[in-house]
């Protein structure tokens, strides 16, 4: 027996467990021409003659694990009924998909009994690769389906390679070119406009220091990590510092402790004060010309769904201020991001709950007048929220709030609820696996960018 030590629970629980917002519809593309199959068969796998008398609801339970002194992953697949064997090695070779489809893509399947299955993956874990498949037309020896309408995720399997080496890809939909810069594993990933370029550059979040790498050159800047605040707000998820997300000749603003605001110089990175919060800081962003910075804070001493707005100068003067300015449904006393962002210098892009009547989850808020508007995407008509919802298998209003539309308007990625990216077509009406990663957005030649930085990472 080889000895194995579990790495990803990814385990089918039973109904309720999973969340109703996502859904999972199984690609119809072909098998990778690299990929092969060999089954074991020291273990045949025969019906036991209690499977006909089993008639609870069939479930594959899933566990993803990484061998100890072996190479690659293990996928191991029970049930609590007898497998049809066929069937499942058939919904395993007709689903899968990876985000290079040259790359050599090879498993097996060992059959330890009827019910129980072990897949062995053999894929380079030194470079950053990735693959899904689905098991929803897998089969009970006695013929009963193992999906769910309910929990349509609970048979999907993501696996990425294990590399401690994080990167970023850049992806060129039509043209087919591809470029990939070696970034560093985080938790954290934000996108920030850096005015002395023209394309975007990207920010990743350390607990000793952080990193802002320009898209294009990979060129980086290394930002030291301050001594935490006194008196600091702790967050649920896990950085001390919250920066802005424009960065300007020689200066930027950043929020440590989720208290304090300060701003930055970036040559010796010395701070000034500019404001100290009484009450923990949810948000902030700063104007395209940054002059403004605005602020979003809890409303109320118990961290709820309310957030206070707060508008200051670059000298810490209060410009604006609004109770209740932004609402994000939550638990009390979770501290999370509330993404806000400038528009122009005097428009304000502020969180909200996505629904039938906000799909982005996004409030125009125009500073000057103090009026405020529901922020539209025409792009997203009837049509675009059927093809997604039909893949996706659910009314999921969270997944339109991700898209995220091509300089031309044609492709829109988003991230599923088995968080991989995904590519809709709306010209053709298609939707393709791009890869597991974090979604980064467009660059402005129509190159996609997504990063892997060692699993789930907030991009807030």
């Amino acid at each position: 027996m080889r000895y194995l030590t579990v790495l990803i629970l990814a385990t089918a629980m039973l109904a309720g467990c999973q969340k109703n917002d996502t859904a999972e519809q199984t690609d119809p593309s072909p098998l990778p021409p690299s990929a092969t199959l060999q089954t074991a068969t020291a273990t045949p796998a025969t019906p036991s003659s209690a499977a006909s008398l089993n008639q609870e609801e069939p479930f594959l339970y899933i566990e993803q694990m990484k061998s100890l002194g072996g190479y690659g992953q293990v996928v191991q697949v029970k049930s609590n009924t007898d497998i049809d064997k066929v069937s499942l090695e058939s919904a395993l070779k007709k689903s899968l998909q990876t985000s290079n489809p040259q790359t050599a893509f090879n498993y097996t399947m060992e059959w330890e009994s009827p019910r129980f299955v072990q897949i062995r993956l053999q894929m380079d874990e030194d470079t950053a690769f990735s693959g899904t498949f689905n098991l929803d037309e897998a089969n009970t020896a006695d013929g009963r389906s193992y999906a769910s309408t309910e929990q349509p995720y609970r048979n999907t399997v993501v696996v990425r390679s294990l590399t401690d080496q994080g990167s970023v890809h850049f992806k060129g939909i039509v043209s087919g070119t591809e470029r990939m810069i070696p970034v560093w594993n985080t938790g954290w990933v934000k996108a920030v406009d850096n005015q002395e370029y023209t394309v975007p550059s990207f920010l990743f979040y350390g607990q000793e220091e952080h990193h802002l790498v320009q898209a294009m050159t990979g060129r980086e800047l290394t930002i030291p990590s301050f001594p935490r605040e006194e008196g600091a707000y702790g967050n649920d998820y896990g950085y001390d510092e919250m920066y802005s997300d424009r960065f300007y000749p020689g200066y930027t603003y950043m929020v440590s402790g989720n208290k304090t605001l300060y701003r930055v110089d970036l040559q010796d990175f010395s701070r000034k004060k500019l404001h100290v919060f009484d009450k923990p800081v949810y948000g902030m962003s700063s104007s395209p010309d940054g002059t403004r910075i605005a602020v979003l804070y809890a409303h109320d001493d118990y961290i709820g769904p309310g957030a206070d707005l707060l508008v200051l100068d670059q000298k810490g003067n209060t410009l604006l201020s609004r109770e209740n300015a932004a609402f994000l449904s939550h638990s009390d006393g979770f501290l999370f991001v509330y993404p806000l962002a400038w528009e122009d210098n005097s428009i304000l892009i502020l969180p909200a709950d996505n629904g039938k009547s906000n799909l982005l989850g996004k409030i125009r808020f125009d500073t000057g007048k103090g009026t405020s508007d529901v922020m539209p995407d025409n792009r997203i008509t009837e049509q675009v929220k059927k093809d997604i919802w039909e893949h996706e298998r659910q009314q999921s209003y969270y997944v339109l709030s991700t898209l995220t539309w091509s300089p031309d308007g044609r492709f829109a990625a988003y991230t599923s609820g088995t968080s991989t990216i995904r590519l809709y077509d709306k010209q053709e009406r298609t939707i393709t696996f791009v890869a597991a990663g974090v979604l980064l957005g467009w660059m402005p030649d129509g190159t996609l960018a997504w990063a892997d930085v060692g699993g789930h990472a907030y991009t807030f």
